[in-house]
């Protein structure tokens, strides 16, 4: 079988479009599926053999073999023209096609206007066998994402597939994976949590098999031929058990929507990654478009695309291409992603600039794979089928879930929360050297840098194996945001209190805490008893009940303990988390009934898409102020935020507290300081009142709140060193620790998995866990005036 003469830039066939390539391979689609050496057939630029020269003006030294062209040995070149790849059997040299006219492929194919379409052959036999062990399926420990592993039981057998994504319609999140796992609707579905079976939901009624080609394609040609989907839907039971990142690729960015309109030749030689439950992590490139195959039961069927290993042209790393791409059976359904371009991989982070993290773009979906081998000593080759994920998508009408943050009311962004912790020591007394000094030691601990916080987005701080103490109670603790499978069921009311939601008297947390005896769990709970959600009128659950100045306390109690027993890295670690719920109190949205709109002027909002298409909900005012204050203002203004956070006064010794309940108190304070700087309604009212959003509102809301913003802050960072002088200094720190040595970050991590490190609880359960004060002078009246006349100086 011989190759076109001259492998050489061919200008004559730049006119072929995608279609013209199908419309030749459907006319011809019956003499070459019924040839007797041909396997299969696709799409693709002509593959020249590495080992032939490029194109010269001279052609002195040109070398253009004749020996069998195969996928392993032969690559796609900037001059590739477009052709028709058929695969053969065996490839036949040039001696023996004199013997065989009947054994030729034709090297070109004609459309109906005459214009010639070029054939280009590979050799590639199928095999059903691979010489390469499949390795164990990877389960999960605690929760869910794509690339977990799930089971189904059909007649005693267990079979395996990959979760490629979450998903959702508008009204619920499913996990897409295939449908010969998942089964019929209403079939069981399991996988392997912490080495068990359990249980994770039920096939969904939303199924794809197979669909004419024509059908998935409107417009093109494909006769008698079918897109192989297979293609189901889980209903999850639990989505808190979920995670929307894909394992070992982190967060996905946005997906590549393909049609009919913009599919192209060149996506042929992209570099994709997936993770497959059995292969793990597997780095390929796109080597086909529009794979055509026959079955045993005489249908024809077509795969979107063919993925292979990495060729030499590859621009990804030589370590990367000599690794051996392998694909498993239980990878079926494994999410397959675009790599970004290799300029925007190696784009140079430079100091002080923000460089966008590079996204890699979800494409297709894995449903099975073929085994592909030359003949002679090279192994047999694995390649996966797939399906373009936006084809899937439009057909079961859903859309993937990239990420979420459910708890976004309640949720003060990583940059406030890290530049409060990393100021913090800028705050300290000189009063305790061994806290200076195990503080500036476990610095790295606590929060980022300075340089960091300016440069980075924060994507995907969940997915880490190491988060910093500051936000530890968002990204490892709170459900649906921690992805490690560390969250805690009640952790989310530690992070806020409604502090300004009155009840049918008027009197709100705020006013009844002037009076020190109400600073009670027992007072907040009854108080929560008495008021309703103000947009729904539904009780307010009890992971609805803010407790944040008692999740002070139970903190500062813990730091004095610990300090007592000489316990560095138990304080450093309590340090760092009480740094976060800080971070929250002198946040005005956090600490108000307006966190993300006024819910007492409501507004109709009717849904655009999904199943709640044309549905109406009753949402608060300005909802999405929550975010655009605290996420859009806060990130673009974080230089300012801060120089002016090293101005935070140091402590002074007459503001220290004694125990756990004046810490609760101060707290209040800091509260009560937040709002008389920053009323929650202004913000409110200047986010509905301002037309546009991103930049521009950003740098409106700025003007208006930047300098209180500083202020609040400042008062965030200056008592959060008070409290930790004031543990140290009760639990005599300085006389029972022996080592301010770092702590390492595993040692860290393993500190916060512990269940009873600083347990979560509900305001109603939380008194059990607080030392309560024990004289009328620590239940004294609260004057609610700023802890400290802090300067926005810088």
């Amino acid at each position: 079988m011989r190759s076109n003469s001259n492998d050489a830039p061919s200008p004559g066939y730049s006119h072929l479009s995608l279609r013209d390539l199908l419309d030749a391979r459907d006319q011809y689609h019956i003499f070459l599926m019924q040839h007797p050496n041909v396997v299969a057939t696709a799409i693709g630029p002509y593959r020249i053999r590495q080992k032939d020269s490029w194109p010269s003006k001279s052609g002195k030294g040109k070398v253009h073999g004749t020996y069998s062209r195969t996928l392993e040995n032969s690559e796609v070149r900037d001059y590739s023209w477009p052709s028709i790849l058929v695969f053969v059997e065996k490839w036949i040299t040039s001696a023996e096609l004199a013997k065989q006219e009947a054994a030729a492929v034709p090297k070109t194919l004609y459309l109906r206007d005459g214009r010639s379409v070029p054939v280009c052959v590979i050799e590639a036999p199928k095999e059903s066998l691979v010489d390469v062990e499949a390795r164990d399926i990877r389960y999960p420990i605690n929760n869910m994402g794509g690339g977990s592993a799930i089971v189904a039981r059909v007649q005693a057998q267990e079979y395996a597939a990959t979760v490629a994504c979450l998903v959702s319609d508008g009204h619920k999140i499913y996990a897409l994976t295939n449908r010969h796992v998942t089964g019929d609707p209403g079939e069981v579905v399991y996988s392997r949590l912490d080495g068990k079976i359990a249980r994770i939901g039920v096939s969904a009624g939303k199924q794809l098999t197979r669909e004419a080609f024509g059908d998935v394609y409107p417009g093109w040609p494909g006769s008698d031929l079918f897109v192989n989907l297979d293609v189901g839907l889980i209903d999850v039971d639990d989505i808190n058990r979920w995670t929307t990142d894909i394992r070992d690729i982190a967060d996905m960015g946005p997906m590549m929507d393909v049609s009919v309109s913009n599919i192209s030749l060149s996506m042929v030689g992209s570099q994709v990654r997936g993770f497959g439950a059995a292969s793990g992590i597997m780095l390929g490139e796109i080597h086909a478009l529009f794979y055509r195959y026959k079955t045993g039961g005489g249908f024809e069927y077509v795969a979107d695309i063919l993925i292979g290993p990495r060729t030499r042209s590859s621009n990804e790393s030589k370590r990367s291409r000599k690794s051996a791409f392998v694909t498993h059976p239980g990878d079926s359904g494994t999410l397959w992603l675009l790599d970004p371009p290799a300029q925007v991989r190696k784009t140079p982070r430079k100091k002080g600039v923000r460089v966008e993290t590079p996204e890699h773009r979800p494409l297709a979906m894995q449903w099975g794979r073929n085994m592909l081998h030359s003949a002679g000593p090279a192994r047999i080759q694995s390649f996966a089928l797939g399906t373009f994920l936006s084809r899937v998508c439009a057909q079961l009408e859903v859309d993937p879930v990239r990420a979420w943050n459910i708890d976004q009311p309640d949720t003060w962004g990583s940059i406030g929360h890290f530049s409060i912790a990393t100021r913090t020591s800028v705050a300290l007394s000189d009063r305790f050297p061994k806290l200076v000094s195990l503080m500036k030691n476990n610095a790295a601990i606590i929060s980022h840098d300075a340089d960091t916080i300016r440069d980075s987005d924060f994507v995907g701080l969940g997915q880490k194996a190491f988060v910093p103490m500051a936000d530890v109670p968002d990204f490892f603790w709170k459900p649906r945001i921690s992805k490690q499978g560390f969250a805690r069921p009640f952790e989310g009311p530690n992070h806020f209190a409604d502090m300004d939601q009155p009840d049918a008297k008027g009197a709100t947390l705020l006013s009844l805490s002037k009076n020190g005896s109400n600073i009670n769990p027992s007072t907040w709970n009854r108080f929560y008893d008495s008021v309703k959600d103000l947009l729904s009128g539904e009780p307010i659950t009890p992971l609805h009940r803010g407790l944040l100045p008692f999740r002070v306390w139970q903190i500062f109690d813990e730091m004095v303990a610990f300090a007592r027993k000489g316990n560095p890295a138990e304080f450093v670690c309590a340090a760092g988390v009480l740094t976060h719920y800080l971070g929250d109190a002198c946040q005005p949205l956090h600490i108000s009934y307006l966190h993300d709109g006024d819910p007492e002027r409501s507004v109709t909002y009717t849904f655009k898409k999904g199943k709640k298409e044309g549905q109406k909900e009753e949402r608060a005012l300005g909802q999405g102020v929550h975010s655009a204050y605290e996420d859009e203002m806060v990130g673009a203004n974080r230089d300012a935020i801060l120089k002016g956070l090293l101005h935070t006064p140091r402590t002074r010794k007459e503001e220290m507290v004694a125990n756990g309940f004046q810490a609760a108190k101060a707290t209040i304070a800091l509260m009560q300081a937040t709002f008389d700087d920053i009323p929650p309604i202004k913000i409110v009212n200047a986010f509905i009142g301002h037309d546009g959003g991103g930049a521009k509102r950003a740098k409106y809301m700025w003007d208006l709140f930047g300098t209180d913003t500083i202020r609040v802050m400042q008062g965030g960072a200056h008592l959060l060193a008070v409290l930790w002088e004031s543990a140290w200094n009760q639990g005599e720190g300085e006389r029972h620790v022996k080592s301010t040595a770092s702590l390492s970050e595993k040692a860290a991590m393993r500190l916060c998995q512990d269940p009873d490190f600083l347990p979560s609880v509900t305001v109603d359960k939380i008194g059990s866990l607080l030392a309560m004060p024990k004289t009328a002078r620590e239940n004294s009246t609260i004057s609610g005036a700023p802890l400290v006349e802090a300067s926005a100086a810088g």
